[in-house]
């Protein structure tokens, strides 16, 4: 990575070379915990997923390690519930093959939190594989 100052090691790091960016990141990512649009829990448990998806490093705090290991069985483990499930079943379509969404995928997900819920999540998980992948690709990991 020669075009990166090699103290630059996190994400965070690397990001902060362009701070206006990395500002406008960090809004939009806040937007989600601020205005409530998704559950924390299962923010946490989508983006864990992306990460294991994306085969990176990352590892969610708020998450136990147990909920960790549990997550690539998700659907058939009864301490995730149907709303994890469903949130789970887009999680892993959305960063393996985003066409493979279905409309009954997409219907589990307004069933359990409605139709803003539903966008509220896609754009979550647009944020979770965007920046694994970047933070893959530059093989930086987020600050502990």
């Amino acid at each position: 990575m020669s075009w990166i100052d090699d103290s630059c090691r996190t994400f965070e790091e690397v990001f902060a070379l362009r701070e206006n960016l990395y500002r406008d990141y960090q809004a939009f990512e806040s937007v989600f915990s601020e205005q409530k649009l998704l559950d924390k829990q299962l923010m946490a448990l989508c983006k864990q997923r992306c990460a294991q998806l994306h085969r990176s490093a990352h590892r969610v705090a708020s998450l136990s390690n147990e909920q960790i290991e549990a997550l690539p069985q998700w659907y058939n483990r009864a301490e995730f519930t149907s709303l994890e499930k469903a949130a789970l079943q887009l999680t892993e379509c959305f960063c393996l093959d985003p066409h493979s969404i279905s409309d009954a995928m997409a219907a589990a997900v307004v069933d359990e939190i409605g139709d803003e819920g539903l966008v509220a999540l896609l754009e979550y998980l647009a944020l979770c594989d965007g920046f694994t992948r970047f933070r893959v690709m530059l093989q930086v990991e987020e600050a502990a």
